[in-house]
């Protein structure tokens, strides 16, 4: 057995200057190591080694699962039949990613769903159009309502699975999910349908939702869609009164786009004619110098169509306590509840001050 001094004297001197796993590596498997014990201060290094080879040989398990994953995908969306074995070890990772970009854009260009995600966001060109239709044998003409239901991530999947099973019975049905809290239905109808069947149907989505999957949901509509071309502009408005909704009628669940009514009307004032008008009813101050108490006491005076009693009684307050309140607002701003322009004045007044709010904290775009 020969020593091993002089290669440890030696490998010592190197590891003082840099530290160089490869070097230990090789060291460790050298003739003098393995017929003698290493010296102590080897015992790191030659523990990092063996870690970084368990590594490295994990990162190929993987890499070669990932691939074999992706054309298993591969087969099952084209048909086409590849085997993972016949790819080198060192490049199956970036083979796994190159096929994976290649399904997704296969089924980006033949999947009916991503095809109808993608014509919702107006992302098809009208000449493109047709070419799509024929191959998902989807006809161009017939009305057409886009429902958006909005729902928690969490649940999503469970709901879009209810939805298709309960909701696209017709054959101009269509459905996909457009984005992690979002889904649309597009149903299609008769000349007997009105708005108040879409209502209707809407309504029974959300208590539909509630009962199956225990999911609380947000249903918008706009308007009805005559042909394909016109989808993205009732899809914008599906979305837009649900945007509207929750800043103006937080408390509903379901959104007419035809139904938002002020609340559209303040969504689409310029900014600066916004906060001119907030100046000008409040001179130079705002909504938020009410107190908390004295807005819950406005909100439910216009709640209750601007009636003393009613809204008393809502308050548990007596009617003369009510009025002392009121008469105290209007020494405050100079508006008197009890007239209907200086109510119309503040009404506009809060509403404006929600949407500003809003925009500044991101739900306006």
């Amino acid at each position: 057995m020969r020593p091993a001094s002089t290669a440890t004297s030696r490998l010592r001197s190197s590891l003082t200057k840099v530290p160089d796993l490869k070097k230990i590596a090789a060291f460790s498997r050298t003739e003098a190591v393995r017929d003698s014990r290493p010296p102590f201060f080897l015992y790191p290094a030659l523990l990092c080694c063996k870690i970084l080879t368990v590594i490295c040989g994990v990162e190929k398990m993987d890499a070669r699962k990932k691939l074999s994953d992706v054309l298993g995908e591969l087969n099952r969306v084209t048909g086409l039949s590849l085997r993972a074995d016949e790819v080198p070890e060192e490049d199956a990772a970036e083979a796994a990613g190159r096929i994976a970009s290649l399904v997704a854009a296969y089924r980006e260009r033949y999947d009916k769903t991503a095809f109808v995600r993608r014509l919702l966001k107006g992302n098809i060109a009208e000449e493109d159009l047709y070419s799509y239709t024929s191959r998902f044998h989807i006809a161009d003409g017939g009305r057409r309502r886009v429902y958006v239901i909005e729902c928690d991530a969490q649940g999503r999947s469970d709901a879009a699975r209810v939805i298709r099973s309960m909701y696209v019975t017709r054959s101009g049905d269509l459905f996909t999910e457009t984005d992690d809290t979002k889904m649309a239905l597009i149903k299609s109808e008769q000349e007997r349908d009105t708005e108040e069947s879409a209502l209707s149907l809407a309504h029974t989505i959300v208590d539909m939702l509630n009962t199956e999957v225990m999911l609380r949901a947000r249903v918008g509509f706009g308007m009805t869609a005559a042909r394909l071309t016109e989808l993205p502009e009732a899809y914008r408005q599906a979305c837009l009164s649900l945007e509207i909704g929750s800043v103006f009628y937080g408390g509903e669940n379901v959104l007419s786009y035809g139904g938002l009514g002020i609340g559209r009307l303040i969504h689409d004032l310029p900014e600066e004619s916004c906060r001119l008008y907030l100046k000008e009813v409040f001179e130079g101050g705002g909504p938020e110098d009410l107190d908390e108490e004295t807005v819950g006491i406005i909100n439910a005076f216009f709640d209750n169509n601007l009636n003393i009693s009613e809204t008393a009684r809502s308050l548990y307050v007596h009617r003369n306590t009510l009025v002392y309140r009121l008469e105290k607002l209007c020494a405050q701003t100079g508006l008197d509840l009890r007239v209907f322009d200086d109510a119309l004045k503040l009404k506009l007044a809060m509403m404006i001050s929600d949407r500003l709010k809003a925009e500044q904290s991101g739900v306006f775009m």
